[in-house]
Protein backbone atom coordinates (compact mmCIF):
# COMPACT_ATOMS: atom_id res chain seq x y z
CA UNK A 1 0.00 0.00 0.00
CA UNK A 2 1.25 3.47 -0.83
CA UNK A 3 0.57 6.75 0.90
CA UNK A 4 0.78 10.38 -0.11
CA UNK A 5 3.28 11.54 2.44
CA UNK A 6 4.24 14.93 0.98
CA UNK A 7 1.97 17.55 -0.57
CA UNK A 8 3.17 20.71 -2.30
CA UNK A 9 0.96 23.43 -3.79
CA UNK A 10 2.62 26.18 -5.78
CA UNK A 11 0.72 29.36 -6.63
CA UNK A 12 2.28 32.13 -8.70
CA UNK A 13 0.52 35.48 -9.00
CA UNK A 14 1.93 37.68 -11.70
CA UNK A 15 1.97 41.25 -10.43
CA UNK A 16 -0.77 43.46 -11.82
CA UNK A 17 0.81 46.75 -10.81
CA UNK A 18 4.17 47.84 -12.14
CA UNK A 19 5.89 50.31 -9.80
CA UNK A 20 9.23 51.63 -11.10
CA UNK A 21 10.23 52.58 -7.55
CA UNK A 22 9.71 48.99 -6.39
CA UNK A 23 10.41 46.55 -9.21
CA UNK A 24 8.29 43.44 -8.94
CA UNK A 25 8.43 40.13 -10.70
CA UNK A 26 6.52 36.88 -10.62
CA UNK A 27 9.49 35.51 -8.67
CA UNK A 28 8.37 37.72 -5.74
CA UNK A 29 4.90 36.18 -5.89
CA UNK A 30 5.55 32.44 -5.54
CA UNK A 31 3.56 30.88 -2.73
CA UNK A 32 4.20 27.35 -1.51
CA UNK A 33 2.00 25.54 0.96
CA UNK A 34 1.52 21.95 2.02
CA UNK A 35 -2.26 21.87 2.46
CA UNK A 36 -3.97 18.62 1.49
CA UNK A 37 -7.29 20.50 1.30
CA UNK A 38 -5.96 22.87 -1.36
CA UNK A 39 -4.52 19.98 -3.37
CA UNK A 40 -7.78 18.02 -3.22
CA UNK A 41 -9.80 21.11 -4.11
CA UNK A 42 -7.60 21.78 -7.14
CA UNK A 43 -7.68 18.18 -8.32
CA UNK A 44 -11.47 18.04 -7.98
CA UNK A 45 -11.93 21.35 -9.81
CA UNK A 46 -9.50 20.50 -12.60
CA UNK A 47 -10.93 17.02 -13.07
CA UNK A 48 -14.24 18.54 -14.15
CA UNK A 49 -12.60 21.25 -16.27
CA UNK A 50 -9.48 19.81 -17.79
CA UNK A 51 -8.59 22.98 -19.71
CA UNK A 52 -6.63 23.25 -22.91
CA UNK A 53 -3.21 21.63 -23.15
CA UNK A 54 -0.61 24.38 -23.57
CA UNK A 55 2.74 22.55 -23.39
CA UNK A 56 4.63 19.79 -21.61
CA UNK A 57 7.83 20.16 -19.60
CA UNK A 58 9.64 17.13 -18.18
CA UNK A 59 6.46 15.07 -18.11
CA UNK A 60 4.34 17.82 -16.53
CA UNK A 61 1.42 18.76 -18.76
CA UNK A 62 0.54 22.43 -18.38
CA UNK A 63 -3.04 23.41 -19.20
CA UNK A 64 -4.82 26.72 -19.61
CA UNK A 65 -7.98 27.15 -17.52
CA UNK A 66 -11.19 27.75 -19.40
CA UNK A 67 -12.93 29.84 -16.72
CA UNK A 68 -10.10 32.15 -15.62
CA UNK A 69 -6.77 33.54 -16.76
CA UNK A 70 -4.72 30.85 -15.09
CA UNK A 71 -2.56 27.85 -15.93
CA UNK A 72 -2.18 24.64 -13.98
CA UNK A 73 -0.39 21.32 -13.72
CA UNK A 74 -0.29 18.48 -11.23
CA UNK A 75 1.85 15.41 -10.77
CA UNK A 76 2.69 12.69 -8.32
CA UNK A 77 6.17 11.40 -7.62
CA UNK A 78 7.15 8.06 -6.12
CA UNK A 79 9.50 8.32 -3.17
CA UNK A 80 11.54 5.77 -1.25
CA UNK A 81 9.80 3.41 1.17
CA UNK A 82 6.60 3.18 -0.87
CA UNK A 83 5.52 6.80 -0.35
CA UNK A 84 4.37 9.44 -2.80
CA UNK A 85 4.51 13.19 -3.17
CA UNK A 86 1.67 15.12 -4.77
CA UNK A 87 2.24 18.54 -6.31
CA UNK A 88 -0.11 21.09 -7.85
CA UNK A 89 0.93 24.23 -9.72
CA UNK A 90 -1.29 27.22 -10.49
CA UNK A 91 -0.20 30.41 -12.24
CA UNK A 92 -2.52 33.43 -12.29
CA UNK A 93 -2.15 35.86 -15.18
CA UNK A 94 -3.91 39.04 -16.24
CA UNK A 95 -4.05 41.25 -19.33
CA UNK A 96 -1.22 43.42 -18.04
CA UNK A 97 1.31 40.59 -17.84
CA UNK A 98 1.56 39.67 -21.51
CA UNK A 99 5.36 39.97 -21.36
CA UNK A 100 5.56 37.15 -18.82
CA UNK A 101 6.29 33.64 -20.07
CA UNK A 102 4.06 30.99 -18.53
CA UNK A 103 6.56 28.38 -19.69
CA UNK A 104 9.44 30.13 -17.89
CA UNK A 105 7.40 30.30 -14.67
CA UNK A 106 6.38 26.65 -14.85
CA UNK A 107 9.91 25.49 -15.60
CA UNK A 108 11.14 27.43 -12.56
CA UNK A 109 8.60 26.01 -10.09
CA UNK A 110 8.97 22.47 -11.48
CA UNK A 111 12.72 22.67 -10.95
CA UNK A 112 12.14 24.00 -7.43
CA UNK A 113 9.85 21.05 -6.71
CA UNK A 114 12.41 18.57 -8.07
CA UNK A 115 15.05 20.17 -5.88
CA UNK A 116 12.87 19.74 -2.80
CA UNK A 117 12.22 16.08 -3.64
CA UNK A 118 15.92 15.41 -4.07
CA UNK A 119 16.48 16.50 -0.45
CA UNK A 120 13.94 14.05 1.00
Amino acid sequence: MTAISHVYNYTVRCPQVKDPAHPTSWRNHIELNRSCEIALDRITKWHGHSGNRLFEHDGYVVRECEQEQAYFAMQNSRLNDDKHALVTFKVFMDNKTKDVSVQEIMEHVIEDYKSRLSKL
